[in-house]
């Protein structure tokens, strides 16, 4: 059987299912330095917080960098009323987030996906907010909002059918940051996964947002899709281009790419699921030169049954050798004839002409380099994050197995493999983290799903990356799927440690917002 996102003990949004529910797990919390103190923030998706008595209207909780890392103390919820909105029933507020400096004024900004927002009346039409970094922090004083009936955003608004009262296109359902015009300021991907494309309903769309001295602007936004002319592979419904987002410099031509996912595209193989790459340039981002790859076939160093629809992706220069690569977790891979969704990890190498699906390495437990075996259900791969966390210059990998089980019964694991410089990443060094692991806070116990989400930051300053997991089936007390956030802290010449690690969640002092049932704390983390 192919398998979803593994079950959380809650019943999800409307929302929340339309854009989690097509095969793509959601890595979302952020991390940034509104202040410009050297300390990276952290802000934390709680899109099924109640506001004001409005039922999952959405929040994120920003925890201050400090030299120990994560701090509570100045601890910030963010809700659509901290931005002087109304809160709107199942409006996907905090959803997906990403920070980056937007204005290049030195400060990181914050962009907040709201995909389930009303625009003209038509729920789901999705909005994204910007909030600008200051040297006191974020600063709500004046706020961005952009949706698809912005002016000068591409496309617009659209109902879901004639007939319908809704528009479900889900504007801002992932978003990304990247420099693909090399102008020193950090662009915006915002990606519309419920875009109708012709009259093929939920193909998936994404548009680009280029930043400048007065922030982002709609000025020659871009807006990209299957039916555009020169985009490899054909616009179909349920296809949900731009599923998931990652950005790097895959051909190292100084300019940022963005590669995307894209889930449900099939040809002779249904579901098997493709990943396409556009590639920077002074004009942005362009068709020229793109690709699309097929996990488990074009890229398939085994002879392995194909994955399902499931794909997560991450950039990072894994062998030292100026070009990053693309790692593509194919969390529904069945690995062996009769397997069920064990999962694969997939690194295809950059070049000077982008990644090359002749060099490709496939990483799973049991094959020597992973540690551990596999097993149905664990989803290996089901979220990637690349990161420098030894400080070595070169980028490192880390992978959730949200549904690996120990202990008898599924709790999450996360690996993480280090790059032995030009030979990629190795067995060397690896480590596995979980809730049993000594010194990581809590136990380890059923359904927790560690590892749902990761992002990386560096909260402490110190010049290694550090690795946040979110736990959102974790209970608080007596709060169950409450959820948390577990922060392992980096070290130089060390890696990933869980000595000093932050445990974070909504009943910790001076952290505002309720600690209330399935609230999925740490359901979203991105970077």
């Amino acid at each position: 059987m192919k398998r979803s996102p593994p079950s959380i003990r809650a019943n999800r949004t409307t929302v929340a299912a339309a854009i989690v529910g097509f095969g793509s797990l959601i890595p979302a919390a952020a991390g940034g330095d509104f202040n410009g103190d050297g300390f990276d923030d952290l802000t934390v998706g709680i899109p099924f917080e109640n506001v004001d008595g409005v039922t999952n209207a959405g929040a994120l909780q920003m925890f201050p960098g400090s030299v120990s890392g994560p701090s509570v103390a100045g601890s910030l919820l963010i809700t659509p009323v901290t931005l002087g909105l109304l809160p709107e029933i199942e409006s996907g507020f905090g959803i997906a987030s990403t920070s980056a400096d937007f204005d290049g004024d030195g400060f990181d900004d914050l962009a907040i996906g709201a995909p389930g927002v009303a625009v003209k009346g038509l729920g789901g039409a999705g909005r994204v907010y910007i909030v600008r970094g200051s040297a006191t922090g974020l600063d709500f004083s004046i706020v961005k909002a952009f949706d698809q009936n912005t002016k000068g955003i591409k496309d617009k608004v659209e109902r879901r059918t004639k007939s319908d009262d809704a528009s479900a296109e889900f504007f801002g359902a992932r978003l990304a940051h990247g420099d693909f015009n090399g102008d020193g300021y950090a662009d915006l991907v915002i990606s519309v996964t419920g875009e109708r494309i012709g009259k093929a309903e939920d193909a998936g769309a994404a548009h680009v947002l280029f930043g400048s001295a007065n922030g982002l602007t709609a000025k020659r936004n871009q807006f990209w899709h299957q039916n555009r002319k020169g985009i490899k592979g054909k616009c179909a419904k349920d296809d949900r281009f731009a599923s998931n987002l990652a950005v790097g410099d895959l051909n190292g031509d100084g300019f940022d790419d963005l590669a995307l996912t894209v889930p449900r595209e099939a040809d002779a193989t249904p579901g098997v699921g493709r990943v396409a790459v556009l590639f920077g340039t002074k004009q942005g981002l362009r068709a020229k030169g793109n690709q699309l790859f097929k996990p488990s076939t074009e890229l398939i160093p085994l002879s392995l049954v194909p994955s399902d629809s499931g794909l997560s992706i991450a950039c990072g220069d894994f062998d030292a050798d100026v070009y990053d690569d693309l790692a593509i977790g194919a969390y529904n891979e069945a690995l062996v004839p009769g397997g069920d969704s064990r999962g694969v990890v997939y690194v295809v190498r950059g070049s000077s002409i982008g990644p090359v699906p002749q060099l490709t390495t496939a990483y799973h437990q049991g094959d020597g380099i992973v540690p551990g075996t596999h097993a149905d259900d664990e989803l290996f791969g089901a979220i990637v994050a690349a990161a420098d966390f030894d400080g070595d210059g070169d980028d490192d990998l880390a992978i959730s197995a949200v549904g690996e089980s120990f202990v008898g019964f599924a709790n999450g694991r996360v690996t993480v493999l280090y790059s032995s410089g030009s030979s990629g990443l190795a067995s060397a060094g690896a480590q596995t983290f979980d809730q049993d692991t000594a010194n990581v806070n809590d136990v380890a116990e059923a359904e927790d799903s560690f590892g749902y989400g990761l992002a990386v930051l560096d909260a402490n300053g110190d010049g290694a990356v550090d690795l946040a997991i979110g736990i959102p089936g974790e209970d608080v007390g007596a709060v169950v799927d409450a959820g948390a956030v577990a922060v392992l802290l980096s070290a130089l010449g060390v890696g990933v440690t869980a000595s000093g690690d932050a445990f974070l969640h909504q009943d910790l002092p001076f952290v505002d917002g309720d600690c209330e049932q399935t609230d999925l704390f740490g359901f979203l983390l991105q970077n």
